[in-house]
């Protein structure tokens, strides 16, 4: 009997066929998993002046990506050798809310609701300034080359958390008159995010509602809204990631998904939604926070779980592989998930000697010149998803046989050399499993083991920095006195 390494869906529960229990530390691949690499920061890393309040990749036009990111008072951007330097400073974001930030000409432009919109040429630097015409959103977005204001203050200088604001196309500093426009919202609840899914087209997210937002093809901004779901909103602008025309985010009861072609999707029902929940801290909901892994295919998000005490520094990452729609987990310490790239890294980079070296070989982080999935640690030091492979767990459901068999020998299908194989049995489906002491292969590449049941799983374990590849499932289980085969 085989037992693949199917999609992580643990909300099936574990008699389930053809699924796994547990995918931590593992990537999907369009067939099995394989090795997602650790966290590694450069020995001439500094740390952020503190806790990041939201992080930024753009790129200059001359082509270098840059990375920026806020903390309480300052937003400081990351030079080559990973050190960091403040382009803005005396700031007082509202506590739990992020900057939000967006790239719009020449300017990095980037707005909390207390200090309002400011402004910094990228090209030529010196200082920052503010924008005071914007109204102080707390979100803001760039679609048909205009910028929208979401959550801002009204005419009357009053915020009001459902009002949409635009500039006059190409001019972010332009706020009323001929080509700006002004709508209040009545229905959804307050604003939560808004982004782009193409040139004409944008998505907005309330509490409760859904709108898609089309811009004219004309002189003046001219744009229309139609709601797409008045069910679920986004539960905080941080969870929400958007890429390549899709849009994925975090609702009350669930994982989401938006695009122009699909549509709107639920794509953690069934699988992920209801043990993520019971595992997620739903007090601070708001603070699940994701980003993009363009390399891997990926969304990965952050999120404080139920035994988490600090509100900065989580252990505990979901991620989703688009192609094929599976889920993962991984375990690292992070206070936020980022991605950039300046220009190319080198070995001398990165703490370790060549032979016990802590970046992948293959890393794409050596050949620079593209956004890579990073994060800050524990300390507040930027570092990327370069190093060797993270300790990973994959967990079969338990399979049903007719008779009791004593087991025997099995063959993990993959071509890690170490870790070890563990055997799970038990006789009814309403037992417990008992898990048997994990073996390593013997020279043949097969596990030996011993357990007796009727119902069975494995649960694969390959350890840190271990070499591996691929990993597809558990092949060739050899049983005696009957049972499976």
């Amino acid at each position: 009997m085989e037992f693949p390494f199917g999609p992580w869906a643990p909300d099936l529960g574990e008699n389930s066929p053809g699924i796994l229990m547990q995918a931590t530390g593992a990537v999907p691949l369009d067939e099995g998993y394989g090795p997602f690499p650790g966290l590694v920061q450069a020995t001439s890393a500094t740390a952020l002046s503190g806790a990041p309040r939201g992080a930024f990749s753009y790129q200059t036009n001359d082509g270098a990506w840059r990375l920026v990111a806020g903390t309480a008072t300052t937003i400081e951007t990351m030079a080559s050798d990973f050190t960091w330097s403040s382009i803005d400073t005396g700031l007082t974001p509202t506590a739990g809310d992020d900057f939000c930030f967006e790239r719009y000409g020449d300017y990095l432009l980037y707005t909390d609701t207390t200090d309002g919109m400011r402004q910094y040429d990228v090209e030529t630097g010196g200082a920052a300034s503010a924008v005071a015409a914007a109204g102080s959103p707390r979100w803001i977005f760039e679609c048909g080359n205009i910028l929208f204001a979401l959550d801002c203050l009204n005419r009357a200088g009053d915020r009001d958390n459902k009002l949409i604001r635009s500039c006059k196309r190409g001019d972010h500093t332009a706020w009323t008159g001929i080509g700006t426009d002004y709508q209040p919202l009545q229905t959804g609840g307050a604003l939560i995010w808004g982004g782009k899914l193409s040139d004409t087209s944008a998505l907005i997210l309330q509490q409760r509602e859904v709108r898609l937002l089309q811009v004219g093809n004309v002189g003046s901004a001219k744009w229309g809204l139609q709601s797409v779901s008045k069910e679920f909103g986004a539960v905080g602008a941080k969870s929400v990631v958007a890429f390549d025309g899709a849009v994925y985010w975090l609702a009350t009861d669930g994982w989401r998904r938006f695009s122009l072609g699909g549509g709107l999707e639920r794509i953690g029902a069934g699988l992920v939604d209801q043990t993520f929940l019971a595992d997620l801290d739903q007090s601070d909901m708001s603070l699940v926070q994701g980003t993009i892994d363009p390399i891997r295919k990926c969304v990965l998000w952050r999120y404080k779980s139920r035994s988490c005490s600090s509100t900065e520094v989580f252990d505990d990452i979901i991620g989703y592989y688009w192609p094929k729609g599976r889920w993962f987990r991984l375990s690292v310490q992070t206070s936020a998930l980022a991605f950039g790239s300046e220009a190319a890294i080198t070995w001398d980079s990165f703490s370790g000697t060549w032979d016990g070296a802590d970046v992948a070989w293959d890393s794409r982080a050596l050949s620079g010149g593209q956004p890579l999935l990073g994060a800050f640690n524990d300390d507040f030091v930027f570092g990327y998803f370069a190093g060797g492979s993270m300790a990973a767990t994959l967990e079969t459901s338990i399979a049903h046989s007719g008779a009791s068999g004593l087991i025997n020998w099995a063959d993990p299908v993959d071509d890690a050399a170490g870790g070890t194989l563990e055997l799970g049995v038990k006789n009814s489906l309403s037992d417990t499993t008992t898990w048997k002491t994990g073996a390593a292969k013997v020279a043949s590449g097969r596990v030996p083991l011993r357990g007796r049941g009727k119902n069975i799983g494995f649960r694969r374990n390959i350890a840190a920095s271990e070499t591996w590849t691929y990993a597809r499932g558990v092949d060739h289980v050899v049983a005696s006195g009957g049972g499976v085969r």
